[in-house]
């Protein structure tokens, strides 16, 4: 009889543990210059819904909000979108983090200019995130 060995990553992920929900959370990242990233993951099955604000920092301060959805395999996803040009954002899911980075060659998400999802964002909550209804930096909101 052979004995199936699994990688402790997925052990200790919940994979098998009827905890399936790596991806759900509030994350945050903040870089030089005063830039900073907020985001909001709810994970259903394998799609996770997502919710990201930007801001690129100084001098410019320009910032940019995008929400989607995609599906997660094992710990990694993608989201694209073509509607500003061609976009992409992955996310790799880790214990405590969740690495996001685009490609060069899709950096259209239309978050302005400057503003890209790149970085190690830091959990800080793993319960079910509220998500605003819309771009939170709206007034009108």
């Amino acid at each position: 009889m052979k004995r199936l060995l699994l990688p402790i990553f997925f052990l200790s992920a919940g994979f098998l543990s009827g905890q399936s929900q790596l991806a759900t959370g509030t994350w945050s990242w903040s870089g030089s210059n005063e830039s900073a990233g907020y985001l909001l993951t709810k994970q259903t099955g394998q799609r996770v819904r997502f919710q990201l604000e930007i801001q690129r920092g100084a001098p410019s301060y320009n910032s940019g909000f995008i929400e989607g959805e995609f599906v997660l395999k094992g710990h990694k996803g993608s989201y694209q979108n073509d509607e500003f040009g061609p976009c992409e954002i992955s996310f790799d899911f880790r214990k405590g983090e969740v690495i996001l980075s685009q490609p060069e060659s899709k950096l259209d998400c239309g978050m302005g200019f400057g503003v890209y999802a790149q970085g190690s964002y830091k959990c800080r909550s793993h319960k079910t995130p509220k998500f605003s209804k819309g771009d939170p930096r709206d007034p009108e909101q």
